[in-house]
């Protein structure tokens, strides 16, 4: 009845007769005919073609179960899906946590929140008065792409894990001391270690070039700016080039990365001794002598800028030269005093390729007084890892003297070294917090000489406090860290007021609320001082202090179930690579089964697996393997399984359309090709209906190894109004599911951002909220089983709309006011088709540049006249007033990064995957003032498409990414 919550299944649908009309496709998150229809109080003022979709389209009510609406044509034409009730009610914690407010009613609130028109710059995002009443758009921008080197590649997180517990274990019955009370770990020391963020100080002249690289750098990578070729590259992933638009296509980025080499070479130039050249130490090809050669340097410069300026902007080419010339100059200096300590050992440990940070309060006053918080995110990433003080002080054997449960000291640096990769732990394996807690308790509980594990957050704080960085947590990062993932900042006025002008500007613009900025003089031509937790000076010690007691009152008000976006299992933001280098995780099946084990004894080796992640935006695969895959080696013997998801479909289209999601039973990088042959074992179109595709999406991937059945499905709040499986059963002599062990994950054409993927034996039944089966439907009839159903045809035309901070305030009449309005319309459309059937439909003779199929007569039009689909023979959702027959061009070479996608007449002459092959015209056609590409992508404006053009010769726009 009107609590069915299988309306999105069009089998269901078919088979069953319900008291509402055919759903939106775009209901409940994604219908903005709906919400202007909702905010709007007037019904009047609203055009027919919004109350006509309303009338002939059900959609979910946004309060759901709580709903007091008493009109019966509200009954009639809303879906009331019975979420399962918050069993805090209005006492709930979690009201800042967004997967939990869209998973379950709460008193008051409701169950499809409004759209807040600030989207992800909204400054009220993480106050709950607000959140309550408004969901955000999450764009990229909070997400940037942390590259990825594999550098703990063959480290055992679980066994290392496995190891920290068992030593410490056997040292307290060993020592007598006093065991933990009921074998439990105090829940504040938890939760401290799952919240607390790394720390990184430096210098005011690192923090300078920090800023003008765009990056946060690992003593490596800053050894590697002495050369220009690097330092040019580094110059064109900067992220102000990264969003000059041309810059992506093939000519104008060969042009731009030979102008930009140029540019750096002249600055080391100028640099570099007069009686050398740098052609003596870069890594040039000498064969390029041009690139030395002053005069044809100079030339190179100069035409490559004629080339640009006829492409780029005026002010996108001060970017590329400014950038440049700056990044080189900073590199320069950096090169002549490099950052950090710079201890010997920190390359045979290997460490010198992270940045070091320390997670908790950094004591370490040496390293400078510019601290730089990191968001927790980058712990998570599968490039990060962490130890029980520094890794120097294995490569010394100190760690076995500070910790004796260590055993006894190793002889050999060798041996010290292999003992220092064995004690890494790792924030994306389950339990890294108790091996974390235990040896904080037990390093806190030998250093006061209690013999006791039975020790408080307080009393580790006030040991770590009291002694050197070193001997803390020390926690090696990713050696490229962006600017994005940067928390806090804290520095002295007077440091800051030594920083040229333009860094002061672009520390004010980008961050904004995120620096502090104390009133501490501190002096400037310190030396750093020596090891130990306090600096020599005075002042500077009052400054620490100060900054160390922000960062842990920050830490003590952060409440762990009240995050946004709670963290778990590994995080990682992959560039675009086409499907050609999947990143493999740092965790594999077997050894999460090992860790899982741990507490569940009696687990099967066939047991089902449950891998849970979260994405944006789609377009991304999952691939488990035999084996790591190495795309530079031939691997025979390689078997995967390809768990592939579409790019999310479009929003603001006229017609809902979606590309295909599959299970596959073979590599990552046959994409094209199974797309095409449909080569998979299974897939769907319909896999993103009913979802809030606007943020993260959570998905899970079961495996049923003991039978092969794989089935991939929507976990977390999507889960509740979208039920479809994409299912498939491999049989164990062609494909043994036993065997996938090593997780990889990979992106298309976009950016893709990846977080809280996790390895379980499992089902987590927090990830997959159901609707209330219990729910009394007192005012619901039973469904009963039908022949046939009717199908509606009106056009579901979506349009762009700014949400306003309002709630509707519409009285109960207002459905029917409605109804009075377009009535007659709605009777003559309905009584056009007798049974629920069309008649035969006369093709328009202005086919697909027909104005009247998206006015406001478009339902009187389009039940007597037929129209092109916009996909074409893609299309999955046939609606009777179009044709779909097949548009027989080739893809455009650019595909989704064509600079013609605003051109109708390209885009009918050429496919673009995702995209219709016809635009909508608009109605204002060659009088249209909009010329954003938001709105040139979706319309055309007096171009006249013939229908069909069958092209078969050429490929693609005339310039390429």
């Amino acid at each position: 009845g009107s609590y069915c919550v299988n309306f999105h299944d069009r089998e269901h649908i078919e088979n069953y007769k319900h008291p509402f009309p055919n759903p939106c496709r775009f209901t409940p998150y994604h219908c903005s005919l709906h919400e202007q229809f909702i905010l709007e109080k007037n019904s009047r003022s609203l055009s027919d073609e919004i109350n006509q979709h309303c009338l002939n389209f059900a959609h979910v009510c946004v309060f759901g179960r709580n709903c007091t609406d008493n009109d019966p044509l509200h009954w009639e034409k809303y879906i009331h899906v019975p979420r399962s009730l918050c069993s805090y009610g209005d006492r709930c914690k979690k009201l800042l946590e967004e997967d939990h407010l869209n998973s379950f009613t709460h008193p008051n609130i409701r169950d499809i929140r409004l759209l807040c028109k600030y989207a992800d710059e909204c400054c009220d995002r993480h106050k709950a008065k607000h959140l309550t009443k408004f969901r955000h758009i999450i764009t990229l921008e909070d997400s940037g792409i942390v590259r990825y080197y594999n550098l703990n590649q063959n480290i055992d997180f679980v066994q290392n894990q496995k190891d920290t517990v068992e030593r410490v274990r056997r040292y307290v019955q060993k020592e007598k001391w006093e065991p933990l009370l009921s074998e439990s770990i105090p829940q504040e020391i938890i939760n401290w270690i799952r919240a607390v963020r790394p720390v990184h100080r430096c210098r005011p002249e690192l923090f300078e070039s920090i800023l003008l690289h765009g990056h946060v750098m690992s003593r490596d990578y800053m050894d590697q700016l002495k050369d220009p070729v690097f330092v040019a590259t580094s110059v064109f992933q900067h992220r102000e080039l990264h969003q000059i638009k041309y810059l992506k296509e093939k000519q104008c980025s060969k042009d731009a990365k030979e102008y930009i080499q140029a540019l750096v070479i002249e600055e080391f130039e100028k640099a570099h001794p007069k009686d050398r050249t740098i052609a003596d130490t870069t890594k040039l090809d000498k064969k390029s002598y041009e690139a030395y050669n002053s005069k044809s340097r100079n030339e190179l410069i100069k035409n490559k800028e004629v080339l640009l300026s006829d492409i780029l902007s005026k002010s996108e080419m001060q970017i590329v030269k400014t950038k440049a010339i700056e990044i080189a100059q900073a590199s320069i200096k950096l090169h002549a005093n490099p950052a950090g300590i710079g201890h010997p050992p920190d390359k045979e440990l290997g460490t010198n390729r992270n940045v070091f940070t320390i997670l908790g309060p950094h004591l370490g006053h040496y390293y400078g007084d510019v601290f730089i918080v990191f968001k927790r995110e980058i712990l998570h990433h599968p490039d990060a890892n962490f130890s029980i003080q520094a890794a120097t002080s294995y490569a010394s054997g100190n760690c076995f003297k500070l910790r004796p449960w260590l055993g006894s000291p190793l002889a050999s640096k060798e041996e010290r070294i292999k003992f220092f990769h064995k004690s890494k732990l790792h924030a994306a394996i389950p339990g890294y917090e108790y091996a974390t807690a235990l040896e904080l308790i037990a390093l806190t509980s030998f250093e006061s000489k209690k013999k006791s594990m039975n020790i408080d957050l307080a009393t580790i704080l006030k040991c770590w406090l009291a002694r050197d960085a070193h001997q803390s947590i020390e926690a090696h990062l990713p050696q490229l860290i962006p600017l994005d993932y940067i928390d806090r900042i804290y520095m002295s006025q007077n440091i800051f007021d030594l920083l040229n002008s333009r860094t002061r500007e672009f520390i004010n613009t980008t961050f904004k609320h995120r620096i502090i900025k104390t009133s501490h003089v501190i002096e400037l031509d310190h030396d750093g001082g020596t090891f130990g937790p306090k600096p020599n000076s005075k002042i500077r010690q009052e400054y620490q202090d100060f900054v160390l007691k922000h960062i842990m009152d920050k830490y003590d008000q952060l409440d762990i179930n009240s995050i946004s976006r709670p963290i778990q299992g590994t995080i990682i933001t992959i560039p675009a690579t086409d499907f050609n280098d999947p990143f493999v995780l740092p965790l594999t099946i077997s050894q999460a089964y090992r860790q899982y084990k741990i507490d569940h004894p009696q687990i099967s080796n066939d047991d089902t697996v449950y891998i849970y992640w979260q994405t944006m935006n789609g377009d991304m695969m999952l691939t488990l393997a035999n084996e790591e895959i190495n795309i530079g080696e031939q691997q025979p013997n390689l078997r995967c399984l390809t768990c592939y998801i579409a790019e999310k479909p479009a929003t603001k289209d006229v017609h809902y359309h979606e590309n295909v999601s599959y299970l596959h039973s073979g590599r990552p990088f046959q994409h094209e090709i199974v797309i095409e042959e449909q080569r998979y074992a299974t897939a769907s179109r319909s896999f993103f209906i009913g979802c809030n595709t606007d943020d993260f999406m959570t998905f899970c991937l079961e495996i049923q190894r003991s039978t092969g059945r794989v089935i991939l499905s929507h976990s977390g709040p999507n889960s509740i109004y979208n039920h479809e499986q994409i299912c498939a059963t491999f049989s164990k002599f062609d494909f043994d599911l036993n065997q996938l062990n090593f997780v990889h994950v990979s992106s298309g054409a976009h950016t893709v951002p990846i977080r809280n993927l996790i390895v379980t034996f499992e089902k987590h039944s927090d990830l997959h909220p159901t609707s209330d089966s219990t729910f009394d439907r007192l005012s619901t009839s039973s469904a009963a089983p039908v022949l046939t159903t009717t199908k509606d045809t009106t056009d579901e035309s979506v349009v762009v709309v700014n949400i306003h901070d309002t709630l509707d305030t519409k009285s109960p009449s207002f459905f029917s006011q409605v109804a009075d309005t377009v009535g007659a319309v709605k009777d003559k459309f309905i009584g056009l088709f007798p049974g629920g059937a069309p008649t035969v439909l006369t093709p328009c003779s202005d086919g697909v540049n027909c104005l009247m199929q998206y006015s406001d007569r478009a339902a009187m039009h389009n039940s007597t006249y037929s129209h092109p689909c916009r996909f074409s023979e893609l299309c999955r959702d046939h609606e009777p007033h179009l044709t779909h027959e097949p548009h027989k061009v080739p893809r455009c070479d650019s595909d989704r990064n064509c600079k013609d996608l605003c051109n109708p007449i390209h885009r009918a002459e050429y496919r673009h995957t995702g995209l219709p092959d016809f635009l909508i015209p608009c109605r204002n056609q060659e009088k249209c003032h909009h010329l954003t590409d938001q709105h040139r992508i979706r319309y055309s404006h007096g171009e006249h498409i013939v229908k069909p053009i069958n092209k078969t010769h050429g490929k693609g726009s005339s310039s390429s990414s």
